[in-house]
């Protein structure tokens, strides 16, 4: 999983004229990519294991690669006050998904044979379970954003550097505290992925068609 945080800081703001440091609720924006999906038939098994982040089974017949990317930015809330700035978190964005899933068929099944079609359907489905993931996990992950975001306490500083530092440290512990939640989701694709790896399935798979 692909993480990317970005940091945006700016302390040239008016004065708040309001309470110092007191913080608001933050702004949370988030987006679910479920991806294209890429089919790739001009490669022999080998060749394409060898693009796969864990190794195959020796049963592998197709093989589909699914990157989930997480991708973090931020807005910190500013208040000034003389020389002093009280810094927190005005909104959070975090998109998670996929741009490209990657579905990997062996070059000796022609298309249109039973073999390609039944390989074909098997990796389909690991599709739809990612992508479907992302419709099906988007109240989880938007409450661990929301409780995260809560959880900051907005803290008073005196020069830019020592703002840029508080506010990535506030970024970084959202980031983690909503990470129990990613690797859930990371665990439930995997588990949902292997009801159709096992041995078994694959014999059942196979039994469909004669020209292996």
């Amino acid at each position: 999983m692909k993480s990317c945080y970005i940091f945006l800081l700016s302390l040239f703001l008016a004065q708040n004229a309001n309470a110092f440091c007191t913080g608001q609720t933050p702004r949370i924006v988030l987006d679910t990519e479920t991806g294209r999906v890429q089919y790739v038939t001009h490669l022999s098994k080998d060749e394409f294991a060898r693009q796969s982040p864990v190794p195959v089974s020796p049963n592998t017949l197709g093989l589909t690669i699914a990157k989930l990317n997480v991708t973090g930015t931020g807005v910190p809330d500013i208040q000034q006050k003389g020389v002093r700035a009280c810094i927190g978190i005005r909104e959070m964005r975090l998109k998670i998904g996929y741009d490209t899933l990657k579905v990997f068929i062996d070059k000796k099944y022609r298309p249109g044979s039973c073999e390609y079609d039944v390989v074909k359907e098997h990796e389909n489905y690991h599709v739809r379970v990612s992508q479907e993931a992302m419709t099906f996990f988007r109240p989880d992950i938007e409450k661990a954003l929301n409780r995260a975001v809560r959880k900051i306490t907005p803290e008073i500083v005196t020069s830019q550097a020592e703002a840029q530092a508080v506010f990535q440290r506030q970024f970084r512990q959202v980031m983690k505290d909503i990470q129990p939640v990613l690797d859930h989701i990371n665990a439930k694709i995997a588990e949902k992925n292997y009801e159709i790896d096992t041995p078994e399935s694959y014999r059942r798979a196979t039994a469909l068609c004669h020209n292996w």
